[in-house]
């Protein structure tokens, strides 16, 4: 748990403790023992007092108050209701707290001095009489609400810790596998699904297509705008892209300006006719960043997977595709043709795609 998130739970933890006490006043108050309604009354305080210390972060004085509350306070009760009162129960409540702790070595000390504590507790019930003895009913009353409110904390505790584990991994699963600007898969993380998907797609005979994007003269954008508007554009275009995308097709950045789809369950004329939309989207809508409009155009290559083609194979064909509608004027999409035969979107592109070199795209 981050240290953060560590101290907010004490303060939650320190309002609902403010809360018992008070119930415990009306409580000790109907029993006619006006001197420990007093007692937690000041408890109460002393709780408020220490979420006060904790939103200064006076974390240390704030963690000293709350310890010497519950100590003072769970013993003395315990003292004057005898064991049976289940008071003593409040001396546990820190535990899961404690347990959490980055440090091994307090948490380890933390919890050997409740364990004397709540040993020497016992033992000294054994021979000090009761100053407050309660008739069976009330006495049971007040252990049950002791149990009760102890079982509570030690729930709400361990949910909390969940949570923020679970929020924890997430970050973490984000980290790895999502690209920080674009919000699509990063490289990495879209190769390891498109070979999944490519196998399954071998396996159950089902059409798979490839297509790779680039922003038109993307470095003309950051040399005229600035780097922050090119870093906008890039989430302009990833966010249409994602709009126009069906459940279950892959979206990546590839890199730079640079996108990849896999398409699932779609051959070659399906995934020309998505990117065809992907490509009007882009040119219909302009990006606004900063009180500057700033027109965007892309150009992709289509390719249509055959069954056991290597990815490799495949990223080279929609490569080759997207160099000619680079070359052909851009704002275009072009399928090569080794899957199905060429279906340009505009005359320009129509030249023939087996001339075009597998390499590496210019920039822009």
């Amino acid at each position: 748990m981050s240290r953060g998130a560590f101290w907010l739970m004490l303060r939650r933890i320190a309002v609902f403790a403010a809360c018992v006490d008070l119930v415990y006043l009306v409580a000790f108050f109907a029993l006619g023992m006006p001197v420990l309604a007093l007692v937690n009354l000041l408890s109460a305080g002393m709780y408020a007092a220490a979420y006060a210390l904790l939103g200064r972060r006076r974390n240390l004085p704030a963690v000293a108050l709350m310890w010497t509350e519950v100590m003072g306070h769970a013993g003395a009760c315990t003292i004057l209701l005898g064991w049976d009162s289940g008071t003593h129960y409040f001396l546990l409540v820190f535990l899961p707290a404690v347990a959490v702790s980055r440090s091994p070595r307090y948490a380890i000390a933390a919890m050997g001095f409740v364990l004397a504590a709540y040993l020497g507790l016992d033992a000294a019930t054994q021979t000090i009489p009761v100053a407050y003895p309660l008739d069976p009913g009330p006495l049971m009353a007040l252990r049950w609400l002791s149990i009760t409110v102890v079982f509570v904390m030690f729930g709400y505790t361990a949910r909390y810790y969940t949570q923020r584990v679970h929020e924890a991994e997430g970050r973490l699963y984000d980290l790895a596998t999502v690209d920080p600007l674009s919000g699509l898969w990063n490289r990495r993380h879209f190769l390891q699904m498109a070979h999944a998907e490519i196998d399954r797609a071998s396996r159950h005979g089902t059409p798979l297509a490839l297509v790779l994007a680039d922003i038109d003269h993307f470095k003309l954008v950051n040399d005229q705008h600035g780097h922050d508007t090119g870093d906008r554009v890039i989430q302009h275009v990833a966010g249409l892209m994602r709009h126009q995308a069906r459940t279950g097709d892959l979206i990546g950045r590839w890199g730079g300006e640079e996108f990849v789809m896999l398409l699932p369950m779609t051959d070659g004329n399906g995934a020309l006719e998505l990117s065809e939309r992907m490509r009007a989207s882009v040119e219909q809508v302009a990006c606004q960043h900063a009180g500057v409009t700033v027109p965007v155009t892309m150009s992709l290559g289509v390719c249509e997977v055959l069954p056991g083609q290597p990815l490799d194979h495949a990223f080279k064909n929609a490569d080759a595709a997207l160099y000619t509608a680079k070359n052909a004027g851009r704002n275009q999409v072009c399928v090569a043709p080794l899957a199905l035969p060429a279906r340009p979107t505009t005359p320009q592109a129509a030249r023939s795609l087996a001339e075009a070199p597998a390499h590496a795209l210019p920039a822009g």
